[in-house]
């Protein structure tokens, strides 16, 4: 009877580690990513910097666009790009789809980013940055979606399932030196009203 129920504990103990082992063999795919801006005549060039925190590699990067089915397939930019580039042996396909355009960035004969990897992608639009910082149908313009594999033909999300990122913007360089001035102005002020209030004590 004991040695019975030591083989039944002993067959739990082993489908659990193959149960394990199997979701280890799956792998996370996450990542987190940036988006900066500068101007560029009437234009802006944007870059956006990918860091893979998953377990996995990302084989395609799709910006601005939601998968068909989650729940709807939509593209977010408000106008068509000029121009989309991304690290080596990478490409952008400037996609046309509802309401408006996005980006398919993917592995084409480079390197996926691996676990703990960046990966840089640029575009040039006419679409500002407050646009890009706008929303619809209650996501953000700047929605993406990353995949471990590359589709099959330009255009079509690669098979198995996405995981979603949401860029966050970084403040262009002229915000940061207005930050940087009030701050310092901020910094002098304090110090006067400290000077002012130590010669009125003496």
């Amino acid at each position: 009877m004991k040695s019975n129920r030591n083989g039944v504990i002993r067959l739990l103990v082993a489908l659990a580690g193959m149960w394990l082992g199997g979701a280890a063999c799956y792998g996370q795919l996450g990542a987190t990513a940036t988006i900066s801006s500068v101007p560029d005549g009437p234009n802006f060039d944007y870059t956006v910097s990918l860091t893979n925190i998953g377990t996995v590699n990302i084989g395609t990067f799709w910006f601005a666009w939601t998968p068909p089915g989650q729940p709807i397939e939509y593209d977010f930019l408000p106008s068509s790009p000029l121009s989309a580039g991304g690290p080596t042996g990478w490409t952008g396909f400037i996609s046309a789809g509802f309401p408006g355009y996005s980006i398919e960035y993917y592995n084409i004969s480079g390197s996926a980013i691996g676990p703990g990897g960046t990966g840089t992608f640029t575009f040039t639009s006419h679409d500002t940055p407050a646009q890009l910082q706008g929303s619809m149908f209650g996501f953000p313009n700047t929605t993406s979606f990353i995949y471990t594999a590359t589709p099959s033909t330009p255009g079509d999300p690669p098979a198995g399932n996405p995981a979603q990122v949401n860029p966050v913007a970084v403040p262009e360089p002229s915000g940061l030196v207005l930050a940087v001035l009030g701050l310092v102005g901020l910094a002098s002020s304090c110090r006067r009203q400290v000077k002012k209030a130590e010669t009125v004590r003496r």
